[in-house]
């Protein structure tokens, strides 16, 4: 008893340093990509970044060996407010990459603004991660927001729909004119696995009012 009690809080723990981990990574490649997109904004979150390092007592209990290699290869990270998820993406779909976030399948496009473009993003859905994973995207409806950060820009899309397919059907990863799109890619139904889910999303513009800057915890 006292055992499965000690795991559950050190799973807990493991999960909120987890996330807080990428929250920090989030936060690093808004000072990156903010002088692309507003110097004065970029300003402010610098003052903020130092205040935080300052004061903030929930650090990630990783050590800094592992905290610069995700750093590195990390190109971006995904928020997801609705289902509560922040995590860093990787440039790959190996093992180690869906253990540390979610990766982007062979073939398809970086995250960014251009056009014609078609991001597609893996992750596993539950295991270790519990649900800091793809574990509640098919919560996601039509018209919920998915946030990426990435060193260059700070995207916006919203959902516009789902579909079930095969393992192989990889045909539905086509690009469209005059489009940017990102896909999140899981395994389903959870937890049989047989096939996978996508939640087909559309970038938009950035909303009026809207500060890019603003990191949620």
């Amino acid at each position: 008893m006292l055992f499965s009690t000690g795991f559950l809080i050190y799973q807990k723990e493991r999960l909120e340093n987890k996330k807080e981990e990428a929250i920090h990574l989030e936060k690093e490649f808004v000072q990156e990509s903010t002088p692309k997109q507003n110097q004065t904004q970029d300003k402010k979150a610098k003052e903020e970044k130092k205040e935080d390092t300052a004061t903030s007592t929930n650090a990630p209990v990783r050590n800094e060996a592992d905290k610069i290699t995700l750093s590195a290869s990390a190109i971006g990270v995904i928020r997801i407010d609705k289902i509560g998820i922040v995590l860093p993406i990787l440039d790959n779909v190996s093992d180690q990459s869906l253990i540390e976030g979610v990766g982007i399948v062979e073939d398809t496009d970086l995250p960014s603004s251009k056009e014609n473009t078609i991001t597609v993003l893996a992750g596993h859905r539950g295991g270790r991660n519990e649900e800091q994973t793809f574990l509640n995207i098919d919560k996601l409806e039509q018209g919920d927001e998915i946030k990426i950060t990435t060193k260059e820009e700070i995207l916006y899309y919203k959902v516009v729909g789902q579909e079930v397919i095969e393992p192989t059907d990889w045909g539905k990863f086509a690009r469209e004119e005059g489009k940017t799109k990102l896909f999140l890619m899981s395994c389903h139904p959870y937890p049989q696995n047989y096939q996978r889910l996508l939640v087909k999303a559309e970038r938009i513009k950035d909303t009026k009012g809207t500060d890019a800057n603003e990191i949620k915890n």
